[in-house]
């Protein structure tokens, strides 16, 4: 089953695209600046322009913010899209995808294969997606079949466990107070 998740509209162009166009603002206005020694000192435009650089790089070029999230269970591909370029992998070929959630905020950072500056490090705010609870757990759940073996695949499976059984350990935990209690 092929399913996309798409960037909720009018966010991408708010969270996105105006970012990276404020940051290549920011840049050319830190390279008049230093070449001119007007304004602010060279040493903050060098600062704020390698920072204005690099938000702008993750958002053009490596599409490090993508626009959509394609799974296609039945090719077995995941893709990430944005600006009329798309990263495809196999899920069967993937030797490395991770994922670091911060579920509190709805985002995911999720590194992919041989990831670097161009190809593989991707943002994804899933709370601005939609079907955003089943995209986050859709990624979640691929690491967790990619690396099952991990630490954090074996907590979850722990975890899962626990709860699965919480009412077998409640009523161990009543039963053993009862007996300290006599």
């Amino acid at each position: 089953m092929k399913k996309t998740y798409i960037f909720e509209q009018p966010f991408y162009g708010i969270e996105v695209v105006a970012t990276g166009a404020f940051c290549i603002f920011i840049l050319v206005a830190c390279v008049g600046c230093f070449v001119t020694d007007t304004l602010i000192p060279r040493g903050l435009c060098i600062v704020f322009g390698i920072a204005a650089a690099y938000q702008a790089w993750n958002t053009f070029v490596s599409l490090s913010n993508p626009e959509q999230v394609t799974i296609d269970e039945d090719e077995g591909i995941i893709s990430f899209s944005g600006f009329g370029r798309s990263d495809i992998y196999e899920i069967s070929k993937l030797s490395k995808f991770l994922v670091r959630p911060f579920p509190s905020s709805g985002k995911t950072f999720i590194r992919v294969n041989d990831y670097n500056a161009f190809k593989g490090r991707y943002w994804v705010p899933t709370k601005m997606f939609n079907d955003s609870r089943e995209l986050f757990d859709t990624l979640c759940n691929l690491e967790y079949k990619i690396h099952p073996d991990s630490l954090k695949a074996r907590a979850r499976d722990v975890n899962q466990e626990y709860i699965d059984h919480a009412e077998q350990i409640k009523q161990i935990r009543k039963s053993k107070r009862r007996k300290t209690n006599k």
